[in-house]
């Protein structure tokens, strides 16, 4: 019941100062980052990169399935010393996808944040300008709202605004 009194006090408090805003907006600031040129274009170069990588771990996932399905058609005429080998040979190759595939995984992790960290000032810019244009007090990101006009959503400026940043010339690429 307490909490239940604390939720519905944040909500009125929330209500409250959004009903004393100028102007109010949404955003999807993430949605806006990867729409833009400079991270479909950086993405598309990690795809590139990372193919040899992703072409492993296919031949590694067919590998493991025909280890798999040679131990359940053969296994029963296979001796001691064969199954054990076949299942050192499985766990080898499993050892060495899951490796690859953390390893991918991290590298992509490890892109995504560095090209946000290169993008952060530049938004920050972006969404100042937007919302000094639109006359907007506050904006919240499209995911805490449960409902919003969709004339109140700033991603797409904020997308074309940080297109036009990155493509400016001295702009970190």
């Amino acid at each position: 019941m307490r909490s239940i009194k604390a939720v519905t006090a944040l909500v009125l408090g929330m209500a409250a100062a959004v009903s004393h805003a100028g102007g109010v907006a949404v955003a999807d600031s993430q949605a806006a980052i990867m729409s833009t040129d400079y991270a479909k274009k950086t993405f598309e170069k990690l795809n590139n990169d990372l193919k040899p990588q992703r072409d492993r771990l296919d031949q590694l996932r067919k590998e493991l399935s025909g280890i798999e399905e040679k131990f359940q058609k053969n296994g029963s005429i296979m001796s001691a010393k064969e199954k054990t080998d076949l299942q050192n040979t499985a766990r080898q190759k499993l050892d060495e996808f899951n490796n690859l595939a953390q390893a991918l995984q991290k590298r992509a992790q490890d892109v995504q944040q560095e090209m946000v960290q290169k993008m952060l000032p530049k938004m920050e810019t972006a969404v100042d300008e937007i919302r000094q244009a639109a006359n907007v007090d506050i904006i919240i990101e499209r995911k805490n709202v449960i409902w919003s006009e969709p004339a109140t959503d700033l991603t797409k400026k904020i997308t074309e605004k940080l297109n036009a940043a990155m493509n400016a010339p001295g702009a970190a690429k």
